[in-house]
């Protein structure tokens, strides 16, 4: 994870896209990217909306202790808004959760587009399968940009 004051260095040093440039996320509007951790399984979905607002999920898999009757699964999610910034070596995807801002157990485990923060984002197309370190982590990740929701 970036340091704070970097991150806010990065922030106010990079352009958000105008207007009429959120063309470039049109794959990305009314449908779904999946992402999954390679190390941990840990697997998460994200929706991006025209308006600006976002939505994500995360299934953690197997818990060590159910967390309801239901099963052994732990799923949670947020929302909140995003800006696409254009610096000199690519785009961030900045994510700004709603309030209120409750720990995720996602966030404890650092999984990716968890944490408030500006992440680097690789334009693709509906069907698209790719492997990135997208993290700050650098961790492996898979994803795919599936359509639908």
């Amino acid at each position: 994870m970036l340091p704070r004051s970097l991150f806010f260095a990065l922030a106010l040093s990079v352009q958000p896209l105008l207007a009429g440039e959120t063309s470039a996320l049109h794959e990305y509007f009314d449908n779904t990217l999946i992402w999954q951790n390679r190390a941990s399984g840990a697997i998460g979905r994200i929706w991006l909306n025209p308006d600006g607002r976002y939505y994500a999920f995360y299934n953690l898999g197997p818990q060590p202790k159910a967390p309801d009757v239901h099963g052994p699964f732990q799923i949670e999610g947020r929302s909140g808004t995003f800006t696409m910034r254009n610096m000199p070596a690519g785009s961030l995807l900045c994510l700004w959760p709603s309030s209120p801002r409750a720990e995720l157990k996602a966030q404890q485990q650092r999984e990716l587009y968890s944490e408030a923060m500006c992440y680097t984002f690789v334009l693709h197309s509906v069907g698209d399968v790719w492997d990135d370190s997208a993290d700050p982590l650098h961790r492996a990740y898979r994803f795919w940009l599936v359509k639908g929701r």
